[in-house]
């Protein structure tokens, strides 16, 4: 199929013209003035060479062939009208929300209460790495994005800081190989195969930073998608992984994994932010999530200042 030729518009004002039998009528339904409604309909004649109307004494008559696109027309009106009320009930009935992986554990709670108070509205729920979640976020993939990191680079941003203190520690198994009677060093951690998330996280970002800082090197064993493969493989002995601490406090508490001891203190990410599109106003849903945001982290929830630098593994 070629370019799309059809004007909506000029078949719009044809149909409200023929359904008025007057310019006036016509424009005051469509809201736009008698010119535009003339020009409408005289470009579509123009364009398909057909005679559609008749003016005799300033009423508007239908010629055989506007008689005869009248149907389609109306056709044409109502799939519209249908459209927009589609457009704009997914809207106000649909949530998409992507977040990061290590954050998904602390937000279960707050997207349970969104559906409790808000029982009709569908919850799309992405698990990425947050380069992806911000890429998604700007080409209209999500409502709200949560993640660890963001691009300063976009002016398309709305954004949220929220203050982050929980730790992350290096888990394996209670089995794995080893000594787990002493603190150990980073040049051991370093030796061990690492079960690091894909390209883009920022639990990536941060583990590679930690070692790059020691002057070292890990030894990547395993990129994962998700923190649930993470614990997974680490339960399996495949090696050791960095995660959120509240992320693996059930496997932990059941013996499933162990945390590690690391010789020279804890390693935080510092924050993380909620994100919006600035340029795309937030339908119903999406404003009444953010404001339960606000108010589960009302302490540490900050609008992101001009002056703000970022952490340092993100430089």
């Amino acid at each position: 199929m070629g370019r799309f030729q059809l004007n909506l518009h000029h078949i719009l004002s044809f149909y409200f013209l023929a359904k008025e039998q007057s310019f006036s009528g016509a424009a005051e339904q469509l809201g736009i003035t008698q010119p535009t409604v003339t020009q409408h309909v005289r470009g579509l004649e123009m364009q398909f060479g057909i005679k559609l109307i008749n003016l005799k004494k300033q009423r508007v008559y239908l010629t055989k062939a506007g008689e005869n696109l009248i149907a389609y027309a109306e056709a044409l009106f109502n799939q519209a009208v249908l459209t927009e009320n589609f457009l704009k009930n997914y809207r106000s009935n649909n949530l998409s929300i992507g977040i990061a992986g290590g954050l998904i554990l602390s937000f279960t709670s707050l997207i349970d209460h969104f559906k409790e108070i808000h029982p009709s509205i569908k919850i799309s729920l992405k698990e990425a790495p947050s380069k992806v979640l911000v890429e998604e976020l700007l080409s209209g993939q999500h409502d709200i994005c949560i993640a660890g990191t963001m691009s300063l680079d976009s002016n398309q941003l709305k954004c949220y800081r929220i203050n982050w203190d929980k730790p992350m520690v290096f888990v394996a198994s209670p089995h794995y190989p080893i000594d787990w009677s002493e603190p150990a060093k980073w040049s051991e951690l370093a030796s061990h195969p690492l079960i690091i998330p894909m390209e883009g996280s920022d639990g990536r970002a941060i583990a590679l930073y930690e070692f790059k800082k020691r002057g070292l090197k890990p030894n990547i064993g395993t990129e994962v998608s998700n923190i649930e493969i993470a614990k997974e493989l680490a339960k399996q002995n495949k090696g050791i992984a960095l995660l959120f601490e509240p992320n693996i406090r059930q496997q932990v508490n059941n013996d499933e994994l162990r945390i590690i001891r690391v010789e020279d203190g804890e390693i935080r990410m510092g924050a993380f932010y909620v994100m919006t599109h600035r340029e795309v106003k937030l339908a119903p849903p999406a404003k009444s999530f953010l404001a339960l945001i606000k108010q589960r982290f009302h302490k540490d929830f900050h609008d992101l200042l001009d002056d703000y630098k970022p952490e340092v593994w993100k430089q």
